[in-house]
């Protein structure tokens, strides 16, 4: 979409919405500067307050909105954001942080889209230490106290001894911020380029009196872009944010260039309103999980990203007395013929013997490059002697026909025929497909209305460790187990990441043993965007895009 079609869209809106539309386009540049994107959330962003923000919408506003110490690159890595350099202990247990001294908090007060006196400020060391306080204040409620939990004296704020001030970040002025560790924790640094370890002005927080992260007028930049309109009816069809560059953090060349001059984010409420506005050249930039069969046979037109970032198997209701069988389960695995899966799908799906997807990293290193999949076990002999010992087990002769419980936008729900099909040639008992709703999917698994499901698993950040989360006994409806929680609960006290390896493989071999999720597929997501853009970073685990060097080289 060129300028003047942007330019449309943007007045065809109510005015209501958009009054910084008005605004010049800036002239695009030769290094692809000065462009307005648009992107679809699905979803509002449920909080901007970092402390609270938890779904992927509220994740991406804050991404481009703020910046941290430190910052996840393209590759993994992890780099200086704030930070102009940072020193750790030997025993791992004292971080000292320096910050630049060219970071600045902006606030619009007058709305009239420059930098007033009074507008800006430095960001500081201790605008650090006030967020992690507040986070570890009982009243914030924050969900993020337990991925801090390394911080010294946190145990005990949570416990209730000792107070929220007590945490262990202490500013030695405003440039020198240091963080003091319970025990070591290898991935602390990863941990403060998420969102959750964002600064907050006490100033400008205190000012917002209980609105803070709410709306437009109570959200506050530090980063590439500064909020100006956030328009949300439940009720209505033209939601969206906009976004201008912020000048104050415009270094205007090297790493701290900001590109784009604008970003809009439509926010709508279904994948398919998403997909229209990217075939209609009204937004710039698609994820999906759908396979874009349109847009990879268009190389000319599109770039197609794809990303092994999901595992999908099977689940089975632990009240079910039938499935609760261990060797019912095993037999059910080993007649799945996972190396001939998806062959025909394109590379949407291939054949899981694992549970974490191909694409996490560990310290920018891929998981499966230390710890490959072994193969399980196919074989419907073996298969049908084990079926035979759960039969025998259960005393019954055969088991009743079932259905498995699938929401479609999960995956092509084709590609569970054959599996199917093999199943009850083998053991003689029918399974279908129930297709549900994603709302009829969801109730039904927490009131444990279904006997087996298909259930997806990924991360909400790319490590082995979020991943495997998803089966702790309080984050899931069907499995529960001491070992388990104990195993995952070490991954916050890793001194290295071969520790934390070791730890996610013997995770990992404890589900497969207990045949509690059979792995089946590896799914794809992917990103899209038109062959004139250049430079998105996409996160597929969070679902975060950093758009700020995101360039645009079209007419």
């Amino acid at each position: 979409m060129n300028h003047l079609t942007k330019k449309l869209f943007c007045l065809c809106l109510p005015a209501i919405l958009l009054s910084g539309c008005n605004t010049p386009f800036h002239k695009e540049e030769s290094d692809g500067s000065g462009y307005l994107f648009t992107y679809t959330l699905l979803g509002n962003p449920e909080n901007l307050d970092p402390l609270l923000a938890t779904d992927a919408s509220s994740k991406l506003i804050l991404r481009n909105m703020m910046q941290g110490l430190l910052k996840e690159n393209p590759d993994g890595t992890i780099s200086n954001a704030i930070a102009e350099q940072y020193t750790m202990q030997d025993d791992g247990l004292v971080y000292t942080f320096y910050l630049r001294n060219d970071c600045y908090w902006y606030f619009d007060e007058n709305q009239n889209e420059k930098i007033d006196d009074g507008e800006t400020w430095k960001v500081t060391a201790y605008d650090f230490v006030y967020a992690f306080q507040r986070m570890f204040l009982a009243e914030t409620r924050s969900p993020y106290r337990e991925t801090f939990s390394c911080l010294a004296y946190a145990d005990e704020i949570i416990n209730g001894t000792a107070d929220h001030t007590q945490i262990g970040v202490t500013a030695q002025d405003e440039t020198t911020l240091t963080f003091q560790l319970a025990e070591p924790n290898s991935r602390f640094p990863e941990l403060l380029a998420t969102t959750a370890a964002l600064p907050c002005n006490e100033t400008f927080f205190l000012k917002t009196k209980g609105r803070y992260g709410l709306d437009a007028t109570s959200v506050i930049s530090n980063g590439a872009f500064y909020m100006r309109k956030w328009f949300y009816d439940p009720y209505g069809s033209d939601n969206l944010i906009y976004m201008q560059c912020n000048s104050a953090n415009d270094q205007k060349e090297g790493d701290g260039k900001v590109y784009p001059s604008d970003l809009t984010f439509l926010i709508r409420k279904k994948q398919s309103q998403a997909e229209e506005a990217f075939t209609s050249e009204v937004s710039d930039i698609l994820t999906t999980t759908i396979y874009p069969q349109n847009e990879i046979n268009k190389p000319e037109e599109y770039n197609v990203t794809s990303y092994s970032s999901i595992t999908l198997g099977l689940i089975f209701n632990p009240n079910n007395n039938l499935y609760a069988n261990q060797n019912i389960r095993k037999a059910l695995s080993e007649s799945i013929d996972r190396e001939n899966i998806g062959k025909d799908s394109n590379g949407d799906l291939t054949g899981a013997s694992g549970i974490i997807p191909p694409d996490t990293r560990v310290d920018a290193v891929k998981y499966r490059d230390n710890v490959p999949e072994t193969a399980l076990l196919y074989d419907n002999n073996t298969a049908k002697q084990d079926f035979e010992k759960g039969l025998e087990e259960l005393q019954i002769d055969s088991l009743p026909s079932d259905k498995i419980l699938v929401c479609p936008e999960l995956m092509d729900c084709s590609y569970l025929h054959e599996i199917l099909q093999n199943w009850q040639h083998t053991f003689e008992f029918y399974i279908g497909i129930e297709e549900v709703t994603a709302a009829e999917y969801k109730e039904r698994l927490q009131s444990g209305n279904y006997a087996i499901a298909l259930y997806g698993v990924t991360g909400v950040e790319n490590n082995p460790a979020s991943v495997l989360s998803s089966f702790a006994s309080d984050a899931n409806p069907f499995y529960q187990n001491d070992t388990f929680d104990a195993l995952l609960s070490q991954t916050t006290q890793c001194n290295n990441a071969a520790q934390l390896t070791d730890l996610c493989m013997q995770m990992e071999n404890l589900l497969l043993s207990d045949y509690c999720f059979l792995p089946v597929y590896y799914k794809c997501s992917y990103l899209i965007y038109r062959s004139e853009n250049r430079d998105i970073f996409y996160d597929p685990y969070s679902g975060v895009i950093d758009f700020q060097a995101v360039k645009h080289f079209g007419s």
